[in-house]
């Protein structure tokens, strides 16, 4: 009688205690890594790149070969239905919520559509702090390149564009929930960076080796104009933020080329108002280092032709903004900001607005050499 109240006990006590039945290991699951986006004919079309988990843990032992890399593709009216097609093509479940990069096609920015936003924010498994790259080539060619020494593609500027930029400051990378802030505001600029690929810089072995490098950007103005800058034409950008890290500048001086690399510039600008409208002074304090230079040369005349050509990128860039009604020195938002009762008073709705030629009324730029590279104290005197 005992025993029989004690299994009475211990009944409830077993269907009370929680199990593993429905434990997933982690090959149990496809992991979708990077997700590009087109459009074309009224239709998204997906691309979904899986990217072998075991390839990636660190070993001691290099890989001898190339990882596979899967490319999926799918066509859909939305993009929740091409995913859902991806979905049902596979031969085990898809996971969405490693995706570390999104990557977005001219055609779908010439629908100024939101879409593809909207579905990252109604996703839980989504991560708003994935890069994100507009692109103006092949999406099957992007997601099939490989990094070097045969790791995976996670290993490449598709995923790791901060790295670049660290090492070579010109365009900024940004993720979704910046790309997304950016667009809610009616004055400010987004610079979405475009990733593409060549042949031409690296060989492996006898055979040209494909790369992935960042090549311009989409200079979008909330969704009223979004004209494509070559990286050139971009270079005044980086004098205006404070996060460029090392950036490169050669000048030639007497038939001589001269390098230096910038870091961390201090930049001010300044709405005036001249002849009825507002115009801008801009100002910029930087610091470089000589890295590259043969023949002996006044210090003073190398920092003024260093200012002369950092004060050109910066106009160049400006009027290149103002011939495809674009502002990719971001003055709209300063003007917005500090001016606001002459923004709302003027209707203002796109960069030709409050933008012209003239609208510069004065750059200032001062250099200051923090060394020169040379082996003695003052190789320059």
């Amino acid at each position: 009688m005992f025993r029989i109240y004690k299994m009475l006990l211990i009944i409830p006590l077993i269907l009370l205690l929680s199990g593993c039945w429905d434990e997933k290991t982690i090959q149990d699951f496809h992991y979708i890594t990077a997700m590009g986006i087109d459009y074309k004919d009224g239709e998204y079309i997906v691309y979904a790149q899986l990217v072998d988990f075991a390839a990636v843990a660190k070993t001691e032992a290099k890989p001898t070969e190339n990882p596979p890399v899967y490319v999926g593709k799918q066509k859909g009216r939305s993009i929740s239905s091409a995913i859902n097609q991806l979905m049902r093509n596979t031969q085990q479940a898809l996971y969405i919520g490693h995706v570390s990069t999104f990557v977005i096609s001219e055609n779908v920015l010439k629908q100024q559509s939101t879409e593809i936003v909207d579905y990252i924010y109604r996703n839980q498994l989504l991560r708003y702090s994935a890069n994100i790259f507009g692109t103006k080539s092949s999406l099957d060619e992007l997601f099939s390149i490989n990094g070097y020494f045969n790791l995976s593609p996670l290993y490449t500027t598709l995923y790791l564009p901060e790295d670049i930029y660290r090492n070579r400051s010109f365009i900024h990378p940004i993720t979704v929930q910046r790309y997304y802030s950016n667009q809610r505001e009616k004055s400010s600029t987004t610079i979405l960076p475009t990733i593409t690929w060549n042949d031409k810089a690296w060989k492996e072995k006898d055979k040209n080796r494909k790369n992935l490098y960042m090549d311009g950007a989409f200079v979008i103005y909330y969704k009223v104009s979004q004209p494509w800058f070559s990286e050139n034409e971009l270079s005044g950008v980086r004098w205006l933020t404070k996060r460029t890290n090392r950036t490169p500048v050669t000048i030639n001086l007497n038939k001589q080329d001269i390098y230096a690399s910038f870091s961390h510039p201090y930049h001010k600008v300044r709405p005036v108002f001249k002849n009825g409208k507002y115009k801008f002074d801009i100002e910029v304090v930087v610091n470089g280092k000589i890295l590259g230079l043969d023949t002996q040369m006044d210090i003073e005349t190398i920092k003024r032709k260093f200012e002369s050509e950092i004060k050109r990128e910066i106009q160049t860039t400006f009027k290149t903004g103002i011939e495809k009604n674009s502002d990719p020195l971001s003055l709209g938002k300063i003007l917005y900001i500090k001016e606001t009762k002459y923004w709302k008073k003027n209707h203002i709705k796109e960069p030709v607005d409050f933008l012209d030629k003239d609208s510069i009324n004065h750059i200032n730029v001062k250099v200051h050499i923090l060394n020169t590279g040379g082996l003695e104290a003052k190789p320059l005197r």
